[in-house]
């Protein structure tokens, strides 16, 4: 896509190529820079597919694990995963992942840090979901998916292919302007993680963290903010 407007998805690339340098700069980016939040937390991950994840975060300690996915089929793969003694941690629930949050903040449960992949593209009303996530008080809470790289308060909407067949609804990605304007009316201090600290060299798998178009992946932290 080269527009603002409608458009089509196209695959990054996850499957065919990098896929071992991806899940290791993406684990050491997402989750080993914030060892120190992650251990002896509570931790709630959206996004969670088959549970590898769950398992990443439980080894960097913590306690309780609670993921969300959609799809059933990734929730019974959990079950075919080797036990490597932290499956008691692990809580890998099939979901809708609003309501699910939604259901969490009704029954007064807190996380420390909550963790998003790939969800504000879904169609999900901004200032609800980050003041569904601001009642659930996260000390951290990392976001890692596809931006619109623009400083206006934006929506890109994106039909699929299966979009334009009637088999799913258009994607709504946000611009970096439109999740900093709700952060801050939700309270929250944002901080985009910085992708060019990786070499070139170690960026194979990584294609669409660097995109020049209008239209990338990245990742950003939103912590409570502090008032004098």
């Amino acid at each position: 896509m080269t527009i603002l407007g409608y458009g089509f998805a196209k695959a990054t690339g996850d499957v065919r190529t990098g896929g071992i340098n991806r899940a290791q700069a993406r684990h050491a980016m997402l989750i080993d820079a914030f060892r120190h939040a992650i251990a002896d937390s509570s931790v709630m991950l959206v996004g969670a597919g088959d549970g590898a994840w769950c398992y990443a975060l439980a080894a960097a300690g913590g306690l309780q694990v609670v993921g969300i996915e959609t799809d059933a089929g990734l929730v019974e793969r959990f079950g075919r995963l080797p036990d490597v003694g932290l499956r008691e941690r692990i809580d890998l629930r099939c979901a809708d992942p609003i309501e699910e949050i939604r259901s969490e903040v009704r029954a007064g449960r807190q996380y420390d840090v909550i963790i998003l992949f790939d969800l504000l593209d879904q169609g999900a009303d901004l200032h609800d979901l980050f003041g569904l996530i601001r009642e659930l008080e996260p000390r951290l809470v990392v976001v890692d998916g596809w931006f619109v790289a623009s400083e206006d308060p934006i929506l890109w909407i994106e039909r699929s292919r299966e979009a334009l067949a009637g088999r799913a609804r258009p994607t709504r990605v946000p611009s970096q302007g439109a999740v900093a304007m709700v952060a801050f009316d939700s309270g929250f201090d944002l901080d985009w993680i910085d992708w060019t600290v990786l070499d070139p060299d170690v960026r194979q798998g990584l294609e669409d963290y660097y995109a020049t178009g209008p239209k990338r992946r990245a990742s950003f932290t939103l912590t409570p903010e502090q008032t004098a």
